[in-house]
């Protein structure tokens, strides 16, 4: 049997079990003492994660190992037709449900008033891609597994324009609307994001500290499309003094004293080393996993920091507008047509994703003589405040001249009117295509994206100004929008 349906079978064997502490008349008794950490696991697995999901969570299992200073606690929403599995006792669900996560054992748990619909005694079908879900799971988390200090990992599927797709709902979560369901007591210290291309300065921004809903001091992130990082590494150091777990480790830090900058950094250290590691134990790599491994890349941010970040580039956008910076500065991004290849993440939005790296276009702003000393004196400070957010960075061989602790987050920075095949409105311009990337709620089917705070803050629409990065790429790239392009509103 696979560890990934060993796992299962322990979910489902232990399903009756009673959630957290009962009393003897099988009520909820009180929260346990506060542990050093709480780990909550977002296991959005309505999609074909599911299945996948199981053999990461073995591996985070085996490396928790039970340690005394840490609670594991589980919400994983499955889908029908992507894992099936029918252990011992015949039972198979496709729903949600919660656990606490031991080494080799899991107990199912009631969600009490805070996760009302989920029962010891029923099934339940929610929609994981509805930010109210993970507002719950956050709320019940925090009151039946306290801690000194809470983590949130994701474990899905994301683009950089949204996350979590429902498969059951048909829907995806939106970056804003995550903001938009939760308030202040949602936030946690770190967030690690097992979602691919969501290593975004927009998304750190959005999720900063202080916004009045879902915020986190660190984020942890994987820039590119890439597989999950070594949590068996990361758990590996994190060990209480004395447990079974640390005997034979001269690395580990006691979670007692591990800040939630401490995790990024670890989770950068292991998540690299891993990479690294499997890729030297392959005996023969083909050509094409060569070079998948070499896009692959693992950031920490420190979203304390992200205000000067924003604040800094919009000051290059203005400087870039006054002085009629467009055509060297939209030369700096390249392109992969042109050879010019800056450190790009992903592939394909119009033939390649908008995800530039911000440090590197600074750098090549900071150094371009065709543009005015002016920019270079703002795009110099943005450097600054953009190394300031970085805890820690990795990159792969396929990111040319990456540094460390500089590259590694990235900015949205589309191709703009470059002409392409018609596919909204019979319009022949990529900024078209971008009504996601919005100060304003742009609804797509089910799935509402936009009203990033990024694209909004600092923006006034219609008084014929660029006062941030987004109203500089709408004045540049809509060209439809009045004689004076994007400064006549949004048209969002």
């Amino acid at each position: 049997m696979s560890s990934s349906m060993q796992f299962l079978a322990t979910l489902l064997v232990l399903g009756a079990a009673a959630a957290g502490a009962r009393g003897s008349d099988g009520s909820q008794a009180g929260p346990a003492e506060p542990k050093p950490w709480t780990i909550l696991i977002y296991g959005a697995a309505d999609n074909n994660a599911d299945g996948p999901i199981f053999e990461w969570l073995g591996d985070v299992r085996r490396a928790v190992a039970d340690d005394p200073a840490l609670n594991v606690v589980l919400f994983v929403d499955r889908s029908t037709g992507f894992f099936v599995a029918k252990e011992p006792g015949g039972e198979e669900f496709t729903g949600g449900r919660l656990y606490l996560i031991h080494e080799k054992t899991a107990q199912r748990l009631d969600g009490g008033a805070e996760f009302p619909e989920m029962k010891l005694d029923r099934e339940c079908e929610p929609d994981s891609a509805d930010p109210a879900t993970l507002r719950k799971f956050l709320r019940f988390g925090k009151a039946h597994h306290p801690a000194q200090h809470v983590a949130l990992i994701i474990y899905s599927h994301a683009s950089g324009i949204s996350m979590c797709p429902d498969v059951e709902s048909g829907r995806d979560m939106g970056i804003a609307e995550l903001t938009e369901a939760t308030e202040e007591q949602d936030g946690v210290e770190v967030a690690a994001l097992e979602l691919c291309n969501m290593g975004g300065i927009e998304i750190a921004y959005q999720w900063r500290p202080g916004n009045g809903g879902f915020s986190t001091n660190v984020l942890v992130a994987i820039p590119n499309a890439g597989p999950p990082l070594d949590w068996e590494r990361i758990f590996g150091r994190i060990h209480a003094p004395g447990s079974a777990a640390a005997k034979g480790r001269a690395n580990c830090v006691d979670p007692k004293t591990m800040e939630a900058r401490d995790f990024g950094r670890i989770a950068v250290e292991e998540g690299g080393a891993g990479r690294l590691a499997a890729l030297a134990n392959h005996p023969h790599p083909s050509p094409e996993l060569l070079a998948r491994v070499a896009r692959e890349s693992v950031a920490a941010y420190d979203l304390n920091a992200v205000e000067a970040v924003k604040k800094a580039v919009d000051e290059l956008a203005v400087a870039l507008w006054r002085t009629n910076a467009k055509e060297p500065f939209c030369a700096l991004r390249g392109s992969k047509t042109t050879g010019f290849m800056m450190n790009y993440v992903g592939d394909n939005l119009d033939g390649e994703r908008p995800f530039v790296n911000l440090y590197d276009l600074l750098r090549r702003a900071a150094e371009c003589k065709e543009l005015d000393e002016t920019v270079h004196a703002k795009a110099k400070t943005a450097m600054a405040a953009t190394e300031a957010v970085m805890i820690g960075s990795f990159g792969m061989s396929g990111y040319a001249g990456f540094e460390a602790g500089k590259n590694g987050v990235f900015i949205v920075f589309p191709r703009g009117d470059t002409p392409r095949p018609a596919t909204l409105g019979g319009q022949t311009r990529a900024w078209g295509s971008f009504r996601w990337y919005s100060p304003e709620p742009a609804k797509e089917g089910k799935t509402v994206n936009g009203n990033l705070a990024w694209c909004r803050d600092g923006a006034i629409a219609g008084d014929g100004k660029v006062e941030n990065w987004f109203e500089l790429l709408d004045a540049w790239f809509d060209v439809d929008d009045g004689a004076a392009g994007g400064l006549n509103g949004w048209r969002w």
